[in-house]
């Protein structure tokens, strides 16, 4: 080991962990503003720590993050708090990552990464604090072979274009308190308004994606496959992406990211097509998602919007939208604090209502809310046919994270309310069914190595 070695501000690793996020790819674009000068800073620490086998040069780096929270949540029924952590992309996490230059053009490397499961968010519901835990999963399993002037090809289980078009500039911490995905509370039972009960149904079958199968309410093309990658080299900001696989699969995206004067900006868009049974899904279907996010560096302002729209054969198509904007301020030594508010609606997503729902078991919207008194368990107890034909999932949230540099860490308060509705017709007749509101609070924290 060399000494002298450099002291890595945390920043670095802040920005380092929100670009691994954004895209599992190395050469995505630089997501996360200017945080490709914070990853070479890393790697070049990280040169001096090489693993050597034979006359071959490989080297290993080796990183991650822990997070754990205190999820705080009242459903109008009850209220209680449970400790756990997130799942997948922002659950706790280990990478093994390596590399060897081939020549003075070709590289070769791989990529292991693994989900360490426990109690988290997304499971848990108001009967299970404990939701979730279970063996490490795998993430990222692949080869990858890189050209510098052709680009990258990556064959084995990864992250596929798609996933995360969503792009934010405002720092991992934020992208832990405050992400499109519902990564909390999606499992919580819904319950008709004025009703006092729990149904079977979930908020995640309510925010349902047909290309992936599973409640998580936006980022609907985003996925780990089986797949064959191939990302260009960046060309002007821009990289773009194609991946194929499962039996079938396909999907292209485009990324950017720049500054311009004052301004650093980052551009997603996507589509895919998915034949695939993936988690649960029950037709095929195809997603179009598009997001744009810009940091103003003098103020600290920065802002996030993404969109998509799915179209499922046979079904209505759904669409979501997703906002996030706040300041990112130097309030003291510790580090940035980020102030946000996050918003969002998703529409026609009721398929976990149709038999497609993964985490409740619910086979129809009669089993969904059944024995609850509700206007669609009412109606289920007389009509000889009761079908979801709409819905709405709007949420809204708040927070602030505080950036610690010297440890690597981020911390964050924050708060998330659900609310929405499902519209049915009954033997031609339509209701709808409001629901109460879901309040989530949460302090927790990310520790990045």
């Amino acid at each position: 080991m060399r000494g002298g070695r450099r002291r890595i501000s945390g920043t670095a690793l802040i920005g380092a962990a929100a670009s691994v996020l954004m895209s599992d790819s190395v050469l995505a674009a630089d997501l996360g503003g200017n945080c490709c000068a914070d990853l070479e800073e890393r790697v070049a620490e990280l040169d001096a720590t090489t693993a050597r086998k034979g006359n071959r040069k490989v080297s290993l780096t080796i990183s991650g993050w822990i997070t754990e929270q205190i999820l705080g949540w009242d459903d109008s029924i009850g209220s209680d708090a449970y400790v756990g952590t997130s799942l997948n992309d922002l659950g706790n996490r280990l990478h093994f990552d390596g590399s060897a230059q081939i020549d003075h053009e070709f590289s070769a490397g791989f990529s292991l990464r693994l989900d360490i499961t426990g109690a988290n968010g997304f499971v848990q519901d108001a009967f299970n604090s404990n939701g979730g835990d279970g063996p490490p999963g795998t993430l990222n399993s692949y080869w990858w072979l890189k050209s510098e002037r052709l680009g990258r090809i990556s064959v084995g289980r990864q992250s596929q274009a798609s996933d995360d078009t969503w792009v934010d500039v405002s720092g991992a911490g934020s992208i832990f308190a405050a992400n499109l995905v519902i990564f909390d509370g999606q499992n919580f039972q819904l319950v008709p308004k004025g009703t006092k009960t729990r149904a079977k149904a979930r908020w995640g079958d309510i925010g349902n994606c047909y290309t992936t199968g599973v409640g998580i309410f936006a980022d609907c093309g985003g996925d780990r496959t089986n797949s064959v990658r191939y990302d260009t080299p960046t060309i002007y900001g821009f990289v773009g992406s194609t991946s194929w696989g499962q039996d079938d699969f396909w999907d292209v995206a485009l990324r950017h990211s720049g500054e311009f004067g004052a301004f650093k900006t980052a551009f997603g868009i996507s589509y895919q097509e998915n034949t695939d049974t993936r988690i649960n899904t029950i037709t095929d279907a195809g997603i179009f998602q598009v997001s744009f996010a810009a940091l103003h560096t003098p103020s600290g302002l920065f802002g996030s919007v993404y969109y998509g729209h799915e179209t499922p054969d046979g079904f209505k198509d759904t669409d979501q939208l997703y906002l996030k904007a706040g300041i990112r301020a130097n309030l003291n030594a510790l580090g940035a604090t980020v102030f946000y508010g996050e918003y969002g609606r998703g529409t026609d997503m009721f398929s976990g209502l149709e038999g497609g729902a993964v985490f409740s078991g619910v086979t129809d919207i009669c089993d969904g809310f059944a024995g609850t008194g509700g206007k669609i368990d009412t109606a289920c107890g007389v009509a000889a046919s009761v079908e979801a034909s709409g819905s709405t999932f709007e949420r809204f949230g708040f927070g602030v994270v505080q950036e610690i540099d010297a440890a690597s860490m981020a911390i964050w308060l924050k708060y998330k309310n659900y609310g929405g509705e499902v519209d049915f017709v009954a033997d031609g007749g339509r209701g709808t069914e409001d629901l109460e509101d879901l309040h989530l609070y949460a302090l927790g924290a990310a520790i990045f190595f």
